[in-house]
Order: structure tokens, then sequence, then C-alpha cells
């Protein structure tokens, strides 16, 4: 039973761990916009981004700066060197979460980094992939229900549904002398103790490319309002072959 209990504990904070709290990035925006949004769609082979879109200034979006749509209908909010690519693999990923789809989850996942974690937490935890996964969805929609009863509402008579309607991301911010490679080593080092390895070095060495960013997520809640579900958080994606994978 206390076995039990830890792995909860452990996989309740995996979204956390592995997309890691990082530094609060200056951002000017309400915390609550109501908008126009279609809904987050799962990944397709025609995913693709609009034109830049420039809100009217003193209309709801106006602080949130410029925007492009992207074919799922959220608003990207991204400049050079950010791809669209990775956008649409931020998307892909937490759009799994809003549609509590593991099967889609399994796909956006560095393989070697889900079977050492499976079996980590099967090891240590009697504990499973997917339980970890339906733990981070409890937790995505307890910050919705919050989100949406407030201060002195009763979050209770919500179920926390979102649908995600606006991803920001950006470079993150470097103190003196920090690297980005720094910022990467730094993610992975829950993954090295738990491991026993440079974590780290051996996604390096066998992935073309290690991206990593600041990032915002805004969600649609039961109350029809938009609301900022993930704020100032970091992540990484290894980029195989084109295509992206994360750790978390």
């Amino acid at each position: 039973m206390k076995k039990r209990i830890f792995a909860a504990a452990a996989a309740a904070i995996c979204l956390l761990t592995c997309v890691s709290c990082g530094k609060e990035a200056e951002i000017s925006v309400n915390e609550n916009v109501s908008g126009n949004t279609s809904p987050s769609g799962t990944a397709d082979n025609t995913a693709k981004v609009g034109d830049v879109v420039e809100p009217k200034e003193g209309s709801e979006e106006y602080d949130l700066g410029s925007y492009r749509v992207a074919s799922d209908g959220v608003k990207f909010y991204y400049e050079e060197p950010i791809s669209e690519e990775l956008m649409f693999a931020l998307d892909n990923y937490f759009t799994t979460f809003q549609n509590e789809d593991f099967e889609a989850y399994q796909e956006l996942i560095y393989p070697d980094y889900k079977e050492r974690y499976s079996t980590y937490l099967q090891d240590e935890y009697e504990y499973g992939l997917e339980d970890s996964f339906k733990l981070n969805c409890e937790n995505l929609r307890a910050i919705m229900q919050s989100a949406v009863a407030g201060d002195e509402g009763d979050s209770s008579q919500y179920t926390g549904d979102f649908t995600i309607t606006r991803i920001k991301a950006e470079q993150p911010e470097l103190s003196e002398g920090e690297t980005l490679d720094d910022l990467k080593a730094d993610l992975f080092s829950y993954f090295d103790e738990i491991f026993d390895t440079d974590y780290y070095e051996f996604v390096k060495a066998n992935s073309d490319e290690i991206e990593y960013v600041s990032f915002y997520i805004y969600a649609m809640g039961e109350d029809g309002t938009e609301h900022r579900l993930i704020s100032g958080y970091e992540i990484a994606f290894a980029v195989v072959d084109g295509k992206y994978y994360t750790f978390g």
C-alpha cells in the first residue's frame, strides 16, 4: 500500500518534473480572455499555420500580441528560431491530456524514455505509465476546475474539461554565464538519477537535436472563458528524423 501511495505521488508530479518548473517569463496578459476559437484536434498530416494576425489595439487579444491560427484552430504565438513544427509538437502533446488519449500520448514520448520509465515505475512502485498519464490528466483538470470556480467558488461542481485555444512559446531567459545547454542538462537531471546514467548525453547522442522552450497554454473551460492553464514552464523535445518526442 505504501508503494502505491509513493507511486501516485511520483506520477502526480511527473508532468511538472518532466516539463520542469521554469523561470516565470515576462508576458503581459489577462488571466481570463474571452474569445472565439475552434477546438484543438488530434495530429494530422496536413498540419499548417496561417499568416500572422495582428490584433487591433484595444481588442481583448491586443496584449497577447500577434499570432498564427493553426489548422486545428489553436492560436500559436511564437517567433523564430521557434518553428511551427515545435508548436505543433506542443499542441499535439497537450491535446493528448485534453482528450485523455493514452494511445496518442505514447506516440509522442521518446521511445527509450518510455521503456526506461515504464520499467522504473513497475520495479519501484508496481505502477504503470498509463496510470501516470491518467494522473497528469487529472492534475490539469484540477487546475481548470479551480480556474473556473474562482477564488471563492466550489470547484467540485465542475468536471475540469478544457479545450486548448492558445499556445505561446519563447526562448528561455539565460542568467549571466548560463547557457542553453546548461538548462537542457538541468531539465534532464531528474532522469540522470532514476535511470542511473547521464541521460541528457544519451539523448543528445541518439537524437538529431534537442529543442528547449518556455511555454504557456490557454484553454477554454466550462464557463465559456479562456484561462491560462500552464504559465512559464519549460519543456524539451528530442528531434529524430524530423519527429518531435518529449519526456513526461
